[in-house]
């Protein structure tokens, strides 16, 4: 299998391949040989991006004009126009796949949407009952099959957020059992869609949220809800894999960094000491979580360094805001400053920045 890079990348390779053939150290056969062994990954189409835009705004337009004059219509003929643009569209768009590809991709867009506006109009129709996360599930549930069909990884992005949107909306209503099925499909996806990194980093975010939704199920503390993160963010940045290691250290640190911060705050720990030692073990906390990110600063890691600023600016104000701002501005600029004298150095000596 051929791998996938992107155009910039296999141009400097081409262009570095060219000089070692000029210097005489591989042959013009060797080179044309490494260069068969990549695939150019295509970019955004601009064509494309018009006629999505294009399908997008007519839909709106439509889906305007019906809303305008909603009261009027009656729901046989209201049925007929959500079901009648629903095919229409869908129908160019299958049809247009061949001759016109991007026309055709951008009207099955635009079919997505009209089915997903239609679930919301039926229920308002006849005044059914469920859950707003309910209606968002149902449309995921029928952006999935197109996605797979098309084998177009953006349906699937598109139906992981739908899915994400009932996974979050459920808060505030009941188990999202969904999940215990959408977990698994938004995995299967990564790998039928050629591991596409994005795919990857929404499934781990779906992933997370639905363990965020049964930990609050099980009525879990916030301190418990927040280790149990910190905790995840720390063996998803820090395990070792043979794939896409640099999506799981990247959504790792930012989960770790995020309930860092959040554990610094000494009311959660109220459940575990008095209230009298909340802010001591808050700050102990702090310390080790600051000395962790110090570490990753040193093996030159930026997005520690964003957590250091906001820990900081936390305890600033919550601790020494009686400070002159000022001087706060002062030091943390002096920090910032010290710390980019110091990636420069780290840079200029062959260091990797993440």
């Amino acid at each position: 299998m051929k791998r996938q890079i992107t155009k910039a990348n296999f141009s400097l390779i081409s262009k570095e391949l060219g000089y070692f053939e000029s210097s005489g150290l591989i042959t013009e056969e060797q080179r044309l040989g490494i260069l068969e062994t990549y695939d150019v990954k295509s970019g955004p189409n601009f064509i494309r991006v018009v006629v999505t835009i294009g399908a997008i705004l007519v839909g709106l337009g439509i889906l305007s004009f019906i809303a305008s004059n909603w009261d009027g219509i009656t729901h046989f003929v209201k049925l007929l126009i959500i079901f009648g643009i629903f095919c229409g569209v869908n129908l160019a768009g299958y049809q247009l796949t061949e001759t016109n590809p991007r026309t055709g991709r951008s009207l099955i867009y635009l079919g997505t949407l009209v089915y997903g506006a239609g679930i919301f109009l039926i229920g308002q129709m006849y005044n059914f009952g469920g859950d707003f996360p309910t209606a968002f599930l149902l449309w995921s549930l029928g952006v999935l099959p197109i996605a797979f069909q098309q084998k177009d990884k953006y349906l699937m992005l598109f139906a992981n957020l739908l899915f994400l949107v009932y996974l979050f909306g459920s808060f505030e209503q009941g188990f999202p059992y969904a999940g215990w099925l959408g977990v698994p499909i938004v995995y299967l996806a990564f790998y039928y869609f050629d591991k596409a990194r994005q795919l990857l980093f929404a499934a781990n975010l779906i992933s997370l949220s639905f363990i965020l939704r049964i930990a609050i199920s099980y009525d879990l503390d916030g301190l418990y809800v927040a280790m149990l993160f910190f905790c995840l963010g720390l063996v998803m940045y820090g395990v070792k894999r043979t794939f896409e290691q640099d999506v799981f250290r990247v959504q790792g640190h930012i989960l770790f960094g995020v309930t860092g911060v959040i554990l610094t705050i000494p009311e959660l720990w109220d459940v575990l000491v008095n209230a009298q030692s909340t802010r001591l073990v808050s700050i102990l906390f702090a310390l080790a979580f600051v000395a962790l990110l110090f570490f990753l600063i040193r093996k030159g890691s930026l997005i520690s360094l964003v957590f250091i600023c906001v820990t900081i600016f936390r305890y600033y104000t919550d601790t020494f805001a009686f400070l002159p701002k000022s001087l706060f501005f002062i030091v943390g600029g002096l920090l910032l400053l010290a710390f980019g004298f110091y990636f420069e150095r780290m840079k200029t000596k062959g260091g990797t920045l993440a």
